[in-house]
């Protein structure tokens, strides 16, 4: 387990679409399949900044495994998020929690539209650790 691996500092997602791309770094897990360790944490991805004025779909984001870089090649879903238009905004932090074994050789996290393109620029950053570093949607706030 390696704690801290950065996928994304600063990556730019100006005009993203339903295609979607992946994340600048790639974690290599030097082995062809993970089947006797598991690969267990968090996801955190930080908006940085956006001038995005489009993609009423949100943004969808995707922890994958696979056997190549470009994590096209029949991937593993470890976890995903959907940001809502309302909130892609500067600041705001979204956290995964990953658990899972029997993973293929590479880890990275893809970025694409539901539907509709963003338009404008959004940066992220991302990275897996140890903690989630947002607030977990699934806890409620005592009153």
């Amino acid at each position: 387990m390696r704690d801290a691996f950065e996928f994304s500092n600063a990556q730019a997602l100006a005009t993203l679409d339903s295609t979607g791309v992946v994340s600048t770094n790639i974690w290599d897990l030097e082995e062809d399949a993970v089947t006797d360790g598991q690969v267990y944490g968090w996801l955190n991805v930080k908006i940085l900044s956006t001038t995005n004025t489009g993609g009423d779909s949100g943004l969808y984001i995707e922890l994958r495994s696979a056997d190549n870089t470009n994590m096209s090649t029949t991937p593993i879903y470890l976890g995903a998020a959907l940001l809502t238009q309302a909130e892609i905004v500067a600041g705001a932090v979204v956290s995964i929690g990953v658990r899972k074994s029997n993973c293929e050789k590479y880890i990275g996290v893809w970025y694409k539209t539901v539907s509709e393109s963003l338009t404008g620029a959004t940066a992220v950053d991302a990275w897996f650790s140890q903690a989630p570093a947002g607030e977990l949607r699934i806890q409620k706030k005592p009153s």
